[in-house]
């Protein structure tokens, strides 16, 4: 039987970056000091925030193109697969995209408005993606039982992949995880989601 492995890689990528978005906001929030520094301090915060939002939207995003991609490989062993056969705990598995939610959709705006006098365009397919991770994490129970790719249930805003597709989603994939940047994977969006 063929093997898959659960991460392709994506995990040497990332560190933590919604906890990085909240102890930077809430560091800046918290920290009390005159207006005209509270404009200053968000204005040279503001750029780190929007690239750590990209780059954990891309990571969602990566999750459901590999997801795609091995659902494709009939009936493979799924490897090294952290979440299995630990409890399933779907408020704490949904916590993390429905706090970028929330911050794409309400805060970011807003406080850019107000001290830096710019508009955070927001992304929509940023929410698209975290809307249908949060579904896709709910439908296979935070991968708690995933075993095989047989398991595995995708969403049904999830396009069908023919070979060309799986093949130029995997070719992006190798080349998120060897540059280390995961934002490339949005080049290929549009092959699962619109």
């Amino acid at each position: 039987m063929q093997t898959v492995l659960f991460d392709p890689g994506y995990s040497s990528c990332m560190s933590g970056v919604s906890d990085s978005i909240e102890l930077m906001y809430g560091a800046f929030v918290s920290t009390p000091m005159p207006l005209k520094q509270k404009k200053f301090q968000f204005s040279m915060i503001f750029p780190k925030i929007k690239d750590m939002i990209l780059q954990n939207v891309s990571f969602y995003l990566g999750c459901l193109l590999w997801a795609s991609y091995i659902k494709n490989i009939k009936n493979a062993n799924v490897i090294n697969n952290p979440c299995l056969d630990t409890e399933y705990n779907e408020e704490n598995s949904i916590e993390e995209p429905l706090y970028l939610i929330d911050f794409i959709e309400t805060n970011l705006d807003k406080d850019a408005k107000y001290y830096i006098n710019k508009r955070y365009e927001k992304d929509e397919r940023f929410i698209n993606v975290l809307k249908t991770y949060i579904e896709f994490l709910k439908l296979n129970g935070g991968f708690t039982k995933l075993k095989t790719t047989d398991e595995i249930v995708l969403p049904s805003n999830i396009k069908s992949l023919d070979e060309n597709k799986m093949s130029e989603i995997k070719s992006k994939i190798d080349e998120a995880i060897d540059k280390k940047k995961l934002s490339v994977l949005f080049d290929v969006y549009s092959l699962i989601l619109d």
